[in-house]
């Protein structure tokens, strides 16, 4: 493993951005520490603090900040055929945004290796090849730790998106939802899109869209009913969330139908 360049607590504006083309010599790690973006392609994917980014070598480079002043800490670096199987090997994916549970061991990490990268020490090269091979271990522990705990919940994620489902009536929020696996709302949320690639919030509204649209479809309810049913203060605000969700009101959807 070859130490190239590395950058620790790197601070930008919050409207910084950059975007190149790959060099082809090396991978880009990037730890961040505020909320920033990740672009590939038409793809745009917001990504938290905390979150970790190796660019493989062949992939332009195309992020920056996200409604707060860029601060992260970075590396590049180059790895032999069989250094790269073992980093893939261990659950480290590049390319994509990733979540460890030891950002801030990660961060020292690329202290020491920037203190080292520019000491006068005749084995700087030596010792900065093994700090970057503890770097990319502490990484993968930590991706196998957070896959661990989310395995837990695996089970008892799927049970309440059935209820959701099956009781799309019921007066379901975040926090109650939240407290029932006994963790935070905002880790809830994480857990939850990271399942099933929508928010709960928006889960939520999607379940009782289609119970809706099964109500307009084989019962006569008039729309207020339905709207009452589901737990909207009134019927205006079911009608404007069903014609953004589905393009068009209850009524025309159920004359379309008949």
């Amino acid at each position: 493993m070859k130490l190239m360049c590395i950058g620790y607590n790197r601070g930008q504006s919050a409207s910084f951005a950059i975007k190149r083309q790959p060099r082809l010599i090396e991978y880009v790690m990037l730890v961040m520490r505020s909320r920033s973006f990740f672009a590939f392609g038409e793809e745009r994917i917001a990504a938290e603090k905390g979150a970790v980014m190796i660019f493989d070598k062949t992939t332009p480079q195309h992020f920056g900040a996200n409604g707060e002043p860029f601060l992260h800490d970075w590396v590049t670096f180059d790895l032999t055929e069989e250094e790269r199987a073992e980093v893939l090997s261990r659950g480290v994916r590049f390319d994509t945004v990733q979540y460890p549970d030891n950002v801030p061991a990660l961060s020292e990490l690329i202290k020491l290796l920037q203190r080292e990268k520019y000491s006068s020490s005749e084995d700087a090269a030596e010792i900065t090849s093994l700090y970057l091979r503890i770097l990319l271990l502490k990484l993968a522990d930590g991706l196998d730790r957070v896959k661990a705990e989310k395995s837990r919940y695996f089970e008892a994620l799927g049970k309440m998106r059935v209820n959701i489902y099956s009781e799309p009536a019921k007066k379901h929020s975040v926090e109650s939802l939240a407290a029932s696996l006994n963790v935070s709302p905002s880790y809830f949320q994480h857990l939850y899109k990271d399942q099933f690639g929508i928010s709960p919030i928006a889960d939520i509204v999607k379940s009782r869209m289609e119970y809706a649209e099964y109500l307009l479809t084989f019962t006569d309810r008039p729309v207020k009913a339905i709207a009452d049913e589901l737990g909207y203060p009134s019927d205006v605000q079911f009608i404007q969330q069903f014609k953004r969700r589905i393009g068009q009101t209850p009524l025309k959807y159920r004359s379309f139908l008949k």
